[in-house]
């Protein structure tokens, strides 16, 4: 009975992507601008090849520079595939504190202070789930099935919180859960049920130079 279920039952993928290698060592900044590196150009060709496997009905990213051209890796390799960009997915950065009331901080990640994080966590909270909603509201619309999202650590710590049941804004960055650059994850929804397929699986750019990894 139960694998008749599953049988008729409506299946919906949603691939959760980091973006490729980008190079955050200091002196180098974390702000919206961050390029890949030539490892992680390298990378994101990997990644394309691997989502060739998930015969996707759409693509999805954020609109920062690491996401995009981890994108068009994706893009170039399977180019028949629908594109959408949405903002609500982009890294908590500068943008989400248009509206502090304190002393506004400088682009650069590296430079901010608990009270910035704090206030940028929450508006990044928000406009994730908002987003996510949207994201669901288009997939249904479209018949979609198989989904990928091209994101950063912040907005996919906030997703699989979320489908998880967890709504309350933390601090991320002391609850982290880590992902590889370029991993995938998968998020299932099945009439009405939803839960985490699997989450952070990078085997496709495991014989490439090991990297330190900050969550960004």
């Amino acid at each position: 009975m139960l694998a008749r279920f599953f049988r008729e039952a409506l299946l919906v993928d949603i691939y959760l992507l980091r973006h490729a290698h980008v190079d955050y060592t200091p002196p180098n900044p974390i702000t919206a601008h961050n390029a890949l590196t030539p490892l992680g150009h390298k990378m994101a060709g990997r990644l394309a090849e691997r989502c060739r496997e998930f015969e996707l009905d759409l693509l999805v990213a954020s609109p920062l520079r690491r996401t995009q051209e981890t994108a068009a890796a994706i893009r170039a390799t399977c180019p028949s595939i629908p594109y959408l960009l949405m903002p609500e997915f982009a890294e908590l950065s500068i943008t989400d504190m248009v509206a502090y009331e304190g002393v506004q901080p400088a682009d650069d990640l590296y430079t901010w202070e608990e009270g910035h994080y704090a206030y940028g966590n929450e508006r990044m909270w928000e406009r994730v789930i908002a987003g996510w909603e949207r994201l669901r509201t288009t997939i249904e619309e479209r018949g979609a099935e198989r989904i990928a999202l091209v994101s950063h650590g912040g907005p996919l710590n906030v997703i699989v919180r979320h489908v998880l049941g967890w709504d309350k804004p933390i601090r991320l960055r002391t609850a982290w859960i880590h992902f590889d650059y370029t991993a995938t994850s998968c998020v299932r929804y099945v009439d009405g049920w939803q839960g985490i397929v699997w989450l952070n699986d990078a085997r496709h750019i495991e014989d490439l130079t090991p990297v330190r990894q900050i969550p960004a």
